[in-house]
């Protein structure tokens, strides 16, 4: 009986080390690839009062070609939120920027949701934000 168990746990330890060796091999693999990370992707976004409107920056790293931006505007109610504007834009370039007028109270909390995409090595890229600003 000692010896079956003793058995036993030397094939567990050979096929756990096997295990081990193959996982190895493939971390190696992986950290050659160079996979676009999304946190490389900078949104801004900001609530205007007294100008009536609210303004959404999208910034990437310069080797971007295209970016681009659906960015929607809440007002924060007692439960839920209300949906108050919606805007889109794009360019030719690393770095996406647009303002757009929208009824805006004072005192009040908006949350603007961001979703970005950037064109970047033949393939485009997702990044989402959210953004809450107090009046």
């Amino acid at each position: 009986m000692y010896t079956r168990k003793f058995t036993a746990s030397k094939l567990f330890a050979v096929v756990l080390a096997a295990a081990m060796l193959l996982t190895m091999t493939v971390s190696a693999f992986a950290s050659e690839i160079q996979p676009y990370y999304d946190t490389e992707i900078v949104m801004s976004g900001s609530v205007d009062v007294s100008n009536q409107l609210y303004t959404v920056s999208v910034l990437g790293p310069t080797d971007i070609t295209k970016t681009k931006f659906d960015a929607t505007l809440y007002q924060k109610q007692l439960i839920g939120r209300k949906e108050i504007s919606t805007m889109s834009a794009s360019t030719n370039s690393y770095k996406c920027f647009s303002s757009k007028s929208a009824t805006i109270a004072s005192g009040k909390t908006y949350i603007i949701e961001i979703s970005a995409q950037v064109y970047y090595d033949g393939a485009w890229h997702d990044a989402e934000g959210t953004i809450t600003a107090k009046t």
